[in-house]
């Protein structure tokens, strides 16, 4: 097993390149675990405003729409004076401002009501929520009116008696809160770590094993060539499964029990095996385009990054363009993420998913199977020349 043995010298001078990398993965998992934390669906709740009324009326009507607001709010007080609310909008002090004019009872009592004017922030959105506030407010007002309550009745109602609040529980079609398990998004990360760690260390095993020199003194010794392409292969798929364990091994520690208990385990673990494998064909074939050392680092963040990009690795697809989505239909991570997607949102799968599943697998297989064939053809080609 000398060819072996040679092959696991090199792989352990590059083993800081893989720890490198590992630690990018981890810290990638806990900024993207922190980031969806603060985004969970589970904490959606109302938002209070900053906000200010100016009361011209002084009457009931105007006096409860002021206490209503106040109650979803932060009312403040701000002078009657177009300057000075300019100002207080500008340093965004006030971010609504309802103004109520005078005789605005009367003439809403005569049914000869118009809209309240209303200052916003320019291209703010959260003023439409408070625009919504008022104008339910005022439609409460008017069916209780017309149903026989009083004015002041209705306006007591709607102050005090609406602070019940209803529970509201998400549906869960997923399994998973409607959402991908922060597990699946580390997943999701996974090809770029196990393309960048197997592509560098592997293209510079490669390059050792191309150099004529070494070459030629494998070919005098007594290891037969049947022997050396096996124990080459052989150091090739030992290399690739340790770097694919130990992957699979960080979801398990930093998530447990969640990720354990997943039905759709194996399946991320056939998904990402997959992964693995097309990851060995392209370190393969770069191994046989690259001819320098110094070249191994650019060619190889090119491919690595290109591919993270454009396949959805580090951008979401929902947010590529279709040309990109297209594009990136001939490239084997593509179908690796559609997979991780369907795994991550769904819990249990239909008769098309399953479809779609199991067409993902073998189009990542068709690939790896490709990209090594094409690496065979230049590596036969590329000896022939230089006999």
């Amino acid at each position: 097993m000398t060819v072996f043995r040679g092959f696991m010298t090199i792989t352990r001078r590059n083993l800081p390149i893989a720890v490198m990398y590992i630690i990018i993965f981890v810290a990638i998992a806990i900024m993207a675990q922190q980031s969806r934390t603060e985004d969970e669906i589970s904490d959606f709740q109302a938002n209070s405003l900053d906000i200010a009324v100016i009361d011209r009326d002084q009457s009931t009507l105007s006096k409860g729409l002021s206490d209503y607001l106040a109650k979803y709010h932060n009312l403040t007080e701000t002078p009657d004076d177009p300057a000075a609310i300019q100002d207080r909008m500008f340093y965004r002090d006030i971010q609504y401002l309802v103004t109520i004019p005078a005789d605005f009872e009367k003439v809403y009592l005569a049914g000869q009501y118009k809209k309240l004017p209303v200052t916003k922030i320019p291209g703010s959105s959260s003023g439409f929520y408070v625009d919504q506030q008022v104008n339910t407010f005022l439609n409460a007002i008017r069916t209780m009116s017309s149903g026989g309550f009083s004015l002041e009745e209705a306006v007591k109602e709607m102050t005090e008696g609406t602070g019940d609040t209803a529970e509201i529980t998400m549906a869960d079609k997923s399994g998973h809160g409607g959402s991908m398990p922060d597990y699946a998004i580390l997943y999701q990360f996974l090809p770029y770590v196990s393309l960048s760690i197997l592509c560098y260390v592997l293209c510079y095993i490669t390059l050792a094993f191309n150099n004529i020199d070494v070459r030629r003194r494998l070919l005098c010794s007594s290891v037969s060539g049947r022997q050396q392409n096996f124990q080459l292969l052989l150091g090739y798929l030992v290399v690739g499964i340790a770097v694919w364990g130990l992957l699979n091994l960080l979801p398990v520690i930093l998530y447990g029990r969640s990720c354990l208990n997943d039905p759709h385990l194996p399946y991320y673990l056939f998904n990402s095996f997959l992964v693995m494998l097309n990851s060995l064909a392209l370190a393969f074939l770069l191994g046989v385009f690259v001819t320098r050392q110094d070249l191994v680092s650019a060619v190889v963040n090119v491919v690595t990054l290109g591919m993270a990009f454009t396949c959805g690795v580090f951008v979401d697809m929902d947010i590529l363009g279709k040309g990109i989505k297209k594009a990136a239909h001939f490239l084997p991570l593509y179908w690796y993420e559609s997979n991780n997607r369907l795994l991550g949102f769904n819990a249990e799968f239909s008769r098309s998913q399953y479809r779609s599943l199991y067409t993902g697998f073998g189009i990542q297989i068709l690939f790896a199977a490709a990209i090594f064939c094409v690496a065979l053809v230049f590596v036969k080609n590329k000896r022939r020349t230089e006999a």
